[in-house]
């Protein structure tokens, strides 16, 4: 019975701590969203930011090499973004179908594409209220010519996740190849996905409501993402908008699996495992990767064995402190 009061005290103490001092900020998923084209780009437009569904976007111009692109909550991240190759960009045949330089905004309200389907990507795009800015313009290979593009700076503690929206019609090719690469020689293919960009039975049907998804990506050389893509016969290939997710790898100590090794784990340790209870071993793998894969919410941060001296030390005052409540 002493023991099972023991662990309770434990618990609430742990749990009193970690909720009032605020000790670590959980990691979340990072997320960012790339437009491909803007208000400096040839038949392009920046998306308004916020979009109608509250997200920031990055909207590049080709030529033009951009740092610490921000996510979807407008916090600046240390990602950098350029092409490699020459592109091409434009938004005619695009989801707006037909377009003129003279009247992008009337005709981004043209763009037709299942909003719903697309997600994040869609931009809570209406077809009426012009929000569609970030699907309505495209970057496009020319025959023969892959279009090759860097996403560096990346975290090496997180995997990425990638999504791909390409959409065109009256194309030489239906589909559009994605590929990543292990460095920027673009000989070694870690990865691969394709989108038909449009209907292969029907050229004039662009792809309004489909995407292609790489997952659990590493940084690669020089914490790079080498991505390039094209035609599946070679020749135009399209990109309109991406999706990037940062996810952080599983570290040992992480119990509740949030990304990141904090007071919360020692809780869920301390409540035990299923179906296997947690073992001292398990212990050791909280204390030494305490910290990791979290951002402090103060200057500094105890170190563990400090921490469980001060979790003792609450138990000891509770304890004490019931025990001379009863000889009273």
């Amino acid at each position: 019975m002493t023991a099972i009061r023991s662990r309770k005290l434990l618990a609430l103490f742990v749990a009193a701590f970690v909720l009032t001092a605020g000790l670590m900020a959980s990691a979340p998923a990072q997320t960012v969203l790339f437009d491909f084209g803007n208000d400096n780009s040839f038949r392009g437009l920046t998306v308004p930011n916020p979009d109608a569904n509250g997200n920031y976007w990055n909207s590049f111009q080709t030529g033009v090499f951009y740092q610490n692109l921000i996510d979807v909550d407008n916090n600046p991240t240390t990602i950098d973004f350029g092409f490699s190759t020459p592109v091409a960009t434009d938004s005619f045949n695009g989801p707006a179908g037909p377009t003129n330089a003279l009247t992008l905004q009337t005709d981004v309200t043209f763009t037709d594409i299942d909003a719903a389907a697309l997600g994040i990507l869609g931009g809570a795009c209406t077809g009426l209220t012009g929000t569609c800015e970030g699907v309505f313009d495209f970057v496009a290979s020319d025959p023969g010519v892959p279009v090759r593009f860097e996403i560096q700076q990346l975290d090496p503690n997180k995997t990425y996740n990638i999504t791909f929206f390409g959409s065109h019609k009256f194309s030489t090719d239906n589909t559009t190849i994605y590929n990543i690469y292990t460095d920027n020689t673009y000989t070694t293919l870690v990865d691969s996905a394709s989108l038909n960009h449009q209907d292969p039975s029907d050229p004039s049907l662009h792809n309004r409501d489909t995407v292609a998804t790489i997952t659990g990506i590493a940084p690669q050389t020089s914490n790079i993402l080498y991505i390039e893509f094209a035609g599946d016969q070679g020749n135009n290939g399209y990109l309109n908008a991406l999706l990037l997710e940062g996810v952080a790898t599983a570290l040992e100590g992480d119990f509740d699996g949030d990304g990141d090794v904090d007071g919360r784990d020692f809780l869920r340790w301390q409540r035990g495992g299923s179906p296997m209870p947690f073992s001292a071993d398990d212990l050791e793998d909280w204390q030494g990767n305490y910290g990791e894969g979290t951002l402090s919410a103060f200057s500094a941060v105890p170190e563990p064995n400090a921490i469980c001296l001060i979790f003792l030390a609450g138990v000891s005052v509770v304890g004490r402190r019931r025990t001379l409540r009863s000889k009273t």
